[in-house]
């Protein structure tokens, strides 16, 4: 994939991220982990901003952590609409991520909030 690409892919999910606020289903509100993504060279998602306050924010997720499985399952394996897919959902659910920082991986859980437009 070339620097345009990944750039441009990194913008769409982010974007995709941030904006999907739509219903959930069932009248259940969506939500997600309040982070803009972009892809990371050596595989998994970088996470480029942790808005404070933000559900990303408070479970300890920072900025150039690295999202290298969701709920178990690598998002090497993950096309854009399921690791988007994944990470959204209900206000209130959560979401296991696995985060590489500094040499180490450890497992984050994450409560999803509402995003406000």
């Amino acid at each position: 994939m070339s620097p345009q690409s990944r750039t441009a892919a990194a913008l769409a999910l982010g974007m995709a991220l941030l904006a999907s606020c739509g219903g959930a289903g069932r009248g259940q509100p969506a939500g997600g982990i309040h982070a803009k993504l972009g892809y990371s060279e050596g595989g998994g998602l970088r996470v480029v901003e942790a808005p404070a306050g933000g559900a990303a924010d408070l479970a300890g997720i920072r900025t150039d952590d690295v999202i290298i499985a969701i709920d178990g399952e690598s998002v090497r394996v993950l096309d854009y609409e399921e690791i988007v897919e994944r990470l959204r959902g209900r206000v209130g659910s959560t979401v296991q991520l696995d985060v590489f920082r500094k040499g180490q991986v450890s497992t984050v859980v994450v409560m999803r909030q509402a995003y406000s437009r």
